[in-house]
């Protein structure tokens, strides 16, 4: 099969998500100027109005609802017709035939509205979910198309579809790997965070596995390939996506399946009530052909089928102005039966920057400690050299001239400053060359997930630093509430476990998985959903993709999500706040309970009315009045209460539980010390002394800590000011 994309081909794919963005194109003329057609139909709709209550022009009126109609209904008209040819009845078919039954007793404007409202509601629900299909041919880019192979006669460029097992392929500094493969000639540092989710790039070395997306570091590596182009870790990733879509469950709203006897039974109760007395003989003909009227005007099921998409729509406006995108008002459902939330880590529950928290130094002061390390730190590109050069940037500490310069790879970098020999580097480096290390600092820093960087010369430890990702401010207090609403709460990570267990710890998560590949977390739902029921997926990588598609409720959050998240997921977050997810469980449960008692009024009335008809105690009036248009509007205003609903979590901000300063100074010695951490970020200022944030965040008095700060210079005793920088 040919594809408008290369790729897909080569995958062997198929389907292609470009076709299906092509097939797009084609789009009627009423799909392009849809909003145009339905206030146009609007227009008409008042003058039927107009007309039969002004001049009581019936006829007229009836013209001019038939033609707001026509004007609206061309999407809901077409899908019922397919579905007639198919022997069912869908919500389209319902309502079609409503809006016929309105027109046979002159209500045609009854019917207009309802399909006007109808149309209307199916757009809004559909636009979300046509929006960025195109997001997996993004997905299918990012491994190169190309790949150089080597050869007995050199290195070549060819296509990466052509390149076969055991092939051996080359990849220079700053190349993304085009195939998974291992590594048979030198080493480098591969940012694989696309796939694992890790947050640091890792030392990968002869014998280890990296995949293709990867991007390489800064050095030279050849690798012997393990998997073609369609068996790639990323191929195995667009494969389960797509399978676990089509796999998704699709159950069928309550009112469909109502309806689907519903309508049937009533419109051959109201044929039979005109006919059967008829031929029995029994009372006067227009007498029963009036009751079979009414119950056809009472068994319009307009209230029925909008209840729902009128809550629905209302309820999807709302969150969008919440900054929550819904993808289908399934979801709205969906999420209230969600017994377990999973959580990706690096980007989700973590800002995904690294930062420098601990300065530990030994017989030398912490300014001198951080000038040191940072000063070796700035010859390398590694993300942790980085972060600690910022810091000494912020903090104003001077980087110092460095000779002889040397990296370690894979353990640290050494270097002469003022014609001293330094080392820095990680604790098993350290403990090759002999250095007498204090493991009780580096234990305390490793069990809460921080990565120490150590300082020495002539085998004499000097100082410690500690590296670790920031936790987002909100990710408590999401974690605490789902606790209170008894949901359970899990990570998936590629990231350590050691790592993992320290951040759960910190939000009180009950199951804590780490690296953990996208197939594996992919794995992972599939069994709690089986032990523990419906999950809801939270991520933001291409790496939890999988495990997005497979949950029963997926949410990306939109400002760092990749686009393939961004298009896997059922819903998106558009800012990094968590607490919107405690908002959409609210306002998707208000919705429901919403929708609830519109069906249970719509049908209990009809139900109802259609007894009292029966037995002759009816009048259209009543019957129009009432048990049609009465309950439509009931159903209507019903479902507007959803705009004025307030969640109690609207009222939560990040300022609320932030801090208002990021430095501590003193004037005296002219340093700058970073925030104290705890409980995995940064303590607050609360009567002249720095507090644990737990213990001025409402909704986690329970977990309250007694943790405190003096806000006094360690060297000097001088009182330190907060500061917002430290330029």
């Amino acid at each position: 099969m040919e594809h408008s994309c290369q790729k897909c081909s080569d995958l062997g794919q198929e389907s292609c998500p470009i076709d299906s963005i092509n097939e797009q194109k084609g789009k009627s003329i009423f799909e392009f100027f849809f909003w145009y057609f339905i206030v146009i139909s609007a227009v008409f709709l008042f003058y039927s109005f107009y007309f039969e209550l002004v001049f009581e022009a019936i006829f007229l009126s009836q013209i001019f609802a038939l033609i707001s109609v026509a004007l609206s209904s061309k999407e809901v008209i077409e899908s019922a017709g397919r579905e007639i040819i198919k022997k069912r009845l869908n919500a389209n078919a319902l309502m079609v035939i409503a809006m016929i039954g309105a027109f046979i007793i002159q209500k045609g404007q009854e019917g207009a509205i309802a399909i006007l409202l109808y149309s209307i509601a199916e757009k809004l629900e559909d636009v979300t979910v046509d929006k960025s299909r195109e997001a997996i041919s993004k997905l299918i880019e990012l491994a190169p198309d190309k790949a150089l192979l080597k050869t007995e006669k050199g290195i070549h460029e060819i296509l990466a579809s052509e390149v076969k097992l055991n092939d051996t392929i080359v990849l220079k500094p700053g190349m993304k790997a085009p195939l998974d493969g291992i590594i048979v000639s030198g080493a480098s540092y591969f940012d694989q965070s696309a796939l694992t989710g890790e947050s640091i790039p890792a030392l990968n070395d002869e014998g280890e596995e990296i995949y293709a997306s990867s991007i390489n570091g800064d050095g030279y590596v050849e690798i012997s390939v393990t998997h073609t182009s369609e068996n790639t870790i990323l191929a195995k990733i667009i494969e389960n996506v797509e399978t676990a879509r089509l796999n998704k469950s699709n159950t069928e709203k309550f009112i469909e399946k109502f309806a689907n006897y519903y309508t049937p039974v009533i419109l051959l109760v109201s044929v039979l009530i005109m006919v059967f007395p008829i031929i029995l003989g029994i009372g006067q003909p227009i007498d029963w052909i009036y009751r079979g009227l009414m119950l056809l005007v009472i068994s319009c099921p307009c209230a029925l089928t909008l209840s729902t998409p009128l809550a629905m729509v209302a309820a999807l406006t709302k969150l969008s102005r919440e900054g929550i995108l819904v993808k289908g008002s399934k979801y709205i459902d969906e999420i209230t039966r969600v017994k377990v939330f999973g959580f990706d880590k690096t980007g989700t529950l973590t800002e995904g920057r690294l930062k420098v928290y601990d300065n530990i130094a030994f017989g030398i002061s912490k300014s001198e400690n951080l000038s040191l390390i940072a000063s070796l730190e700035s010859q390398s590109e590694h993300p942790i050299a980085q972060a600690i050069v910022l810091e000494a940037k912020n903090q104003n500490v001077p980087l110092l001239n460095v000779k002889n310069f040397e990296v370690i790879k894979g353990k640290g970098v050494r270097g002469q400053i003022n014609n001293t020999q330094y080392e820095v580097g990680s604790f098993k480096y350290f403990k090759e060359l002999g250095y007498e290390n204090s493991e009780k600092n580096i234990d305390n820093l490793s069990k809460v997930g921080k990565t120490p960087i150590l300082l020495g010369s002539n085998k004499r430890l000097l100082g410690i630093l500690s590296v670790r990702d920031s936790l987002r401010v909100s990710a408590p207090i999401l974690t605490r509430s789902l606790k209170k609403q008894n949901y359970e709460s899990m990570i998936l990570s590629g990231d350590t476990q050691n790592m993992v267990d320290s951040i759960g710890e910190c939000l009180s998560i009950d199951l804590k998985y780490g690296n953990l590949l996208p197939n594996q977390k992919l794995e992972k739902i599939k069994t709690i959903q089986k032990d523990l029921g419906p999950i809801s997926m939270v991520g933001d990588g291409i790496n939890d993709a999988p495990a997005i598609a497979a949950s029963n409720v997926g949410i990306a959050m939109g400002a760092s999500g990749s686009d393939i998240s961004l298009e896997t997921a059922d819903l998106v977050i558009m800012n990094d706040d968590l607490t919107k997810i405690l908002v959409l469980i609210d306002i998707a449960k208000n919705t429901n309970n919403i929708i609830k008692q519109n069906i249970v009024l719509s049908i209990s009335i009809k139900i109802s009315f259609a007894f009292l008809t029966l037995f002759g105690l009816m009048t259209l009036m009543l019957a129009v009045g009432i048990g049609d248009m009465g309950v439509s509007l009931f159903v209507l205003f019903n479902s507007l209460r959803i705009f004025r609903y307030k969640s109690k979590f609207q009222e939560l901000s990040e300022e609320d539980f932030d801090v208002s300063a990021k430095y501590l100074y003193c004037k005296k010695c002219k340093l700058y010390q970073t925030y104290p951490q705890h409980h995995g970020r940064e303590m607050i200022k609360s009567e002249e002394r720095l507090v644990c944030w737990q213990k001025l965040a409402e909704e986690i008095k329970e977990d309250e800590c007694s943790e405190e700060f003096e806000l006094k210079c360690q060297q000097c005793n001088e009182e330190l000011e907060m500061k917002l920088n430290a330029l």
